[in-house]
């Protein structure tokens, strides 16, 4: 099964998801992608910085813009936010796309913020993770 974590930038809260998740889960393929995304772009310090704390290591990421071809070969996308959930159905209709959390919360955009913005996007994150990928094994 091949998953896909979708932000904006991919800078981030994505390549964070997704760093996350292949480090905790078997059997899947992950990738993410950003709405607004620059493709090529690294990560942010902030999130490389937060990340490492974390025990993620986010410094080979490059970023890459959500295309419909990305979108073609991916089974389930777990969005970031609402209206990246509107982006990817705009690109594909038919798309198996929701909120990564569990619960249908947002997960922040913490670009430009601190550690402490960062910190609480990525606990929100690594808790989205581990119920989905671990605690229903």
């Amino acid at each position: 099964m091949h998953v896909l974590f979708v932000c904006s930038g991919n800078i981030c809260r994505s390549p964070f998801a997704e760093a996350l998740a292949r480090s905790l889960a078997e059997g899947f393929e992950f990738s993410s992608a950003g709405t607004i995304a620059r493709s090529g772009d690294p990560a942010s310090a902030g999130g490389i910085t937060v990340a490492a704390g974390l025990g993620v290591d986010m410094r080979g990421h490059r970023a890459s813009h959500l295309t419909a071809e990305i979108l073609a070969d991916v089974d389930i996308v777990y969005a970031m936010e609402e209206e990246h959930i509107a982006t990817v159905l705009a690109l594909d209709p038919g798309a198996r796309v929701e909120l990564l959390s569990p619960d249908g919360v947002a997960i922040p955009d913490p670009y430009g913020g601190d550690d402490l913005e960062y910190a609480a996007s990525y606990s929100l994150i690594v808790d989205a993770i581990k119920q989905r990928f671990t605690e229903s094994d």
